[in-house]
């Protein structure tokens, strides 16, 4: 168990590579960073499970953006938030994200995802 500012550093860490998976369009990090138990819902409201979330997607956005990161630690249990921003060809995607690591055995994963979109 490492100080707070070493788990918040850890937890950034994971939520930064999360970030870069979906740039790259490469959700292969996932499967690290994802509990096995994980469960989430997107920005419509549909269940995600890690092994759904694995899956590089077909299409790919023109940009990816990734903003307002920040994060906040209780004990064994880490929350980030942030905002993804997709520009796709034909529209535009504005969501904000609420992630939960939790520590097990030691080692930091994300357990849950709540995605919302961003009123226009």
């Amino acid at each position: 168990m490492g100080t707070e500012a070493e788990d918040e550093a850890e937890i950034l860490r994971l939520d930064s590579e999360w970030n870069e998976a979906y740039r790259r369009h490469d959700r292969a990090p996932l499967s690290h960073i994802l509990a096995d138990d994980f469960i989430g819902w997107d920005g419509l409201g549909r269940t995600a499970t890690k092994w759904l979330l694995m899956i590089n997607p077909s299409g790919r956005a023109k940009s990816v953006t990734f903003s307002e990161q920040a994060v906040l630690v209780f004990g064994d249990t880490g929350i980030t938030r942030g905002r993804l921003q997709l520009e796709l060809e034909d529209r535009r995607i504005d969501q904000r994200f609420l992630r939960v690591f939790a520590r097990r055995d030691g080692i930091w994963q994300a357990v849950s995802v709540a995605v919302t979109p961003v009123a226009a």
